[in-house]
């Protein structure tokens, strides 16, 4: 099908493909509940802002994750936060995105902190001090 959408609609004729996603639960790697879990998001939904021009962020989705120190599952509600990265603000934002989840790994005593670009999932289990 060959549909000309920015001429038929009257979108702009720029177009985004490669998407970023953060994870973000609700609880760290012993099933603690994150006191501030909000400022979490907030922080993750801005650095994600300054990476694609804004965000988009799903409900708490129901997941799980098996903590390999004591083969327990801990049951999470996770937020996950996405945008459609602008190429050129995506580069000069790597440093604050990195700064940012290895602090949420840190801070939040994560088993592992993920996030997905470009339908690749990368975890990243020791954080930066």
């Amino acid at each position: 099908m060959n549909i000309n959408l920015t001429e038929i609609l009257g979108a702009i004729a720029e177009s985004f493909v490669q998407q970023l996603a953060l994870y973000i639960p609700d609880k760290d790697k012993d099933g603690k509940q994150i006191d501030d879990i909000d400022k979490w998001i907030e922080e993750a939904q801005t650095i994600l802002t300054a990476i694609g021009g804004g965000t988009t962020s799903y409900p708490p989705a129901d997941g799980t994750w098996l903590n390999p120190d004591n083969n327990k599952i801990v049951r999470e509600k996770t937020k996950i936060i996405y945008t459609y990265i602008i190429p050129d603000k995506f580069e000069c934002n790597l440093e604050p995105l990195r700064v940012f989840l290895h602090k949420f790994g840190r801070e939040t005593n994560q088993g592992e902190v993920v996030f997905e670009f470009d339908g690749i999932f990368y975890k990243i289990r020791n954080y930066d001090k």
